[in-house]
């Protein structure tokens, strides 16, 4: 049997089942907050190595940069917005004022805004603030809302930065918009998908193991000094990688490569051909 068949969890879901937790997310995109879509995550995303694990001085991430540089604020949220106005005027105006805003009063607007929404209500298709000062921020995430409640969130993600369009094969900015945010976090919840010590990478959307091919990798998330470790990805490449080394060098490390020999694995492997050569074998050994 295949792994369990989960709807997936989209923009529009989101937009029109939670509408509040998406306007929380857009915002929180914004401000720049630390628990918004990639925010601080370094690279390639961003050339903030500071970010980037590290073993000593030895940082593979930052090797080559920010690859696939991406800001936040401008690719997530106000570049599919510019597309939306492109559609309808009607958000060109807010969108132009609050760029045209300098970075204090930018963030002034968002702040309101963003606390507003612990007091906001949804009433029919439109979220209810109480009153205050949000400039052309309303108008900006009304017009963020239209496009999830549209199901073009994800394609207006893909389209840019896009070399390729209409296909596209990088989701790293539609998985990213809602990666910490309620909608997915509560989700990878409800499914146990939140890399926990327990199953972790090999966990199934089910209840049996997935990709268990990977355990290689799993059983060392099981260790607390590990498993808690702020570099515990790049400790785990590192050890797996060290083991596949030693794989590899095995038959010209001197003592090691005497090991088959003495532990006659082979003889259990192809017992079928030793059973029936086993006069042939005998008659070798005089």
């Amino acid at each position: 049997m295949g792994a369990p068949d989960y709807p997936t969890v989209t923009g529009e879901n989101v937009a029109t089942k939670q509408p509040i937790a998406y306007l929380k997310t857009t915002v929180g995109i914004l401000l720049g907050n630390e628990d918004s879509a990639l925010t601080g995550y370094g690279p390639p995303y961003q050339n903030d190595d500071s970010a980037a694990q590290h073993l000593g001085p030895i940082a593979p991430a930052t090797w080559f940069g920010a690859t696939r540089p991406i800001d936040p604020a401008q690719d997530l949220v106000l570049a599919p917005l510019a597309r939306v106005a492109q559609i309808n005027p009607a958000y060109t105006q807010p969108l132009a004022e609050f760029q045209a805003a300098a970075p204090a009063q930018q963030q002034k607007w968002l702040a309101a805004y963003d606390k507003a929404l612990g007091a906001a209500t949804v009433s029919g298709d439109s979220v209810q603030l109480p009153a205050g000062d949000y400039g052309p921020v309303e108008a900006m995430m009304n017009g963020m809302l239209g496009l999830g409640r549209a199901g073009l969130l994800e394609g207006a993600l893909a389209a840019e930065g896009n070399d390729f369009a209409p296909f596209s094969f990088d989701y790293t900015k539609q998985l990213s918009y809602f990666a910490v945010a309620p909608p997915y976090f509560d989700t990878a919840a409800h499914l146990v998908q939140q890399g926990n010590p327990q199953w972790g990478i090999v966990h199934e959307t089910g209840n049996y193991p997935g990709a268990w091919w990977l355990d290689g990798y799993q059983v060392w998330y099981e260790i607390p000094a590990i498993a808690d470790a702020d570099n515990a990805d790049l400790l785990v490449v590192t050890i797996m990688l060290g083991f596949f080394a030693l794989l590899m060098l095995l038959p010209v490390i001197p003592g090691l490569n005497r090991l088959p020999h003495g532990l006659k694995v082979y003889r259990v492997i192809w017992r079928d051909w030793y059973r029936d050569h086993a006069a042939e074998v005998a008659q070798r050994r005089v």
